[in-house]
């Protein structure tokens, strides 16, 4: 059986949905739950379940969603700020690999 992205991310979509239903949560809550949930997946399929090579797009654009989850209890310009501050990461993260690995093929000048 494969595990997919799609299907964990469904999953973290209707666990605080039916914690709303339930009453458990309000609706800005909901949504900081939902994006919390997401991230994790993404950044867990990412890590383990996903392909070698997408898994520092994966695991980075988890986090980034993680980061935005913290609207709920930051202010959201420092919200803001963080997301901010992990594309900046993420983009040296690809530089790094992208440097450790080689340019793959380069193409040649055709005349």
């Amino acid at each position: 059986m494969k595990i997919g992205l799609g299907i964990g991310l469904l999953v973290c979509v209707l666990v605080p949905v039916s914690l709303l239903l339930f009453g458990l949560v309000d609706d800005a809550q909901t949504a900081a739950l939902i994006l919390f949930l997401g991230g994790l997946w993404t950044v867990a399929f990412g890590a383990v379940f996903g392909g070698r090579k997408d898994r520092l797009y994966n695991v980075g654009f988890g986090i980034i969603v993680v980061v935005l989850s913290t609207f709920i209890f930051l202010p959201l310009q420092y919200t803001a700020g963080l997301v901010v501050i992990s594309i900046v990461v993420l983009i040296l993260a690809s530089i790094v690999v992208r440097s450790k690995t080689g340019p793959g093929t380069v193409p040649r000048q055709v005349r």
